[in-house]
């Protein structure tokens, strides 16, 4: 009986590993990242950037970090690849998870059939931590509005004229209030 018991524990510490642990994500290890000079020579795409938002997509049951994950930018510079202020960059969770909404970004992306990509071993890294980078690449270009923004300015021309009456709504009301807070004063 006893012998029994011990194997049916042994059996089920057993079986409790090989089934109940999920594998272990895969980590590639990068051999040597390159200079930015020739990370820049074999990017597609080379951009300063804002992170605006962190997306997962097709998200599998298990949750696996090569899951797909899209990066939404708001670019500040660039220096190739990038004509617009608004760009998507996908990658594999395992890398996704290094962005934070709000952060400044160094992206070095390439194209594939789904867009911009990166993987674990660019030289994209913290804006903060992209010194070196800023240093060999010099001053990149400001990209212009998207056509997105663009179109929202021109299709609503009411904007400045509501800037203007509100200012001028809020300099009536400060008038008033000084000729009451005066007229209090000259009462007591």
């Amino acid at each position: 009986m006893r012998i029994r018991l011990v194997m049916l524990v042994i059996v089920l510490l057993i079986g409790g590993g090989i089934f109940g642990t999920n594998p272990a994500p895969a980590h590639a290890s990068c051999a040597e990242i390159p200079s930015p000079e020739t990370a820049l020579q074999q990017s597609d795409a080379v951009f300063s950037g804002i992170v605006l938002s962190v997306k997962a997509l097709n998200r599998s049951k298990w949750g696996s970090s090569a899951d797909p994950v899209e990066v939404a930018f708001r670019v500040t510079e660039s220096w190739k690849g990038v004509d617009s202020d608004r760009v998507t960059v996908r990658m594999a969770a395992s890398v996704a998870n290094r962005f934070v909404e709000g952060m400044p970004y160094m992206v070095y992306a390439r194209k594939t059939l789904t867009g911009l990509r990166i993987d674990s071993c660019t030289r994209t890294a913290e804006l903060a931590k992209a010194s070196d980078d800023l240093a060999a690449l010099g001053k990149g270009k400001v990209p212009p509005p998207s056509p997105e923004l663009e179109s929202a300015i021109r299709s609503n021309p009411a904007g400045k004229y509501l800037f203007w009456s509100g200012t001028a709504f809020a300099a009536l009301a400060a008038i008033v209030f000084v000729l009451l807070i005066l007229r209090l004063r000259r009462r007591h």
